[in-house]
């Protein structure tokens, strides 16, 4: 855990390759998501550069404070790092593995949205933990 704080930024651009390659393993597959009579079609493969962009960003937000020589909360580091990571590759890997058909499966796709749904909240939600990091670690004396 202890090289986890240190550098967290590896943590997430190692896993940018990682969701690139499963977005590209399958570019055709699409995560419907429906909102009362609107269907919002979403590609794997956007879905992938999606979540690869968002690791980037968190990654360079982490790197540019280790640069710094400013010291982050390691609870909160720890933390946001677990659940954003578990989080996004949740929403990227229900897609991946729901079968092409839903033929007599709609519980299951159902259960596959809302699973989606509240991983995507608390992803967003989580984030609130980054910031106050940040926030921290740029106002907190260097190491």
């Amino acid at each position: 855990m202890k090289k986890i704080t240190q550098v967290p930024h590896f943590m997430f651009w190692i896993l940018i390759p990682i969701i690139l390659l499963i977005g590209l393993l399958k570019p055709d597959k699409t995560l419907d998501i429906n909102i009362h009579d609107t269907y919002f079609v979403i590609a794997l493969l956007h879905l992938a550069v999606l979540i690869s962009i968002i690791f980037g960003i968190l990654g360079l937000g982490y790197w540019v404070v280790i640069k710094l020589n400013r010291r982050l909360v390691n609870w909160l580091t720890i933390i946001h790092l677990i659940i954003t990571v578990l989080s996004l590759c949740l929403i990227l890997l229900i897609p991946f593995f729901l079968p092409e058909s839903n033929q007599g499966i709609t519980s299951l796709y159902f259960d596959a949205q809302v699973t989606i749904t509240l991983s995507a909240v608390v992803a967003v939600c989580i984030q609130s933990l980054y910031l106050i990091n940040i926030i921290t670690a740029l106002i907190r004396k260097t190491n």
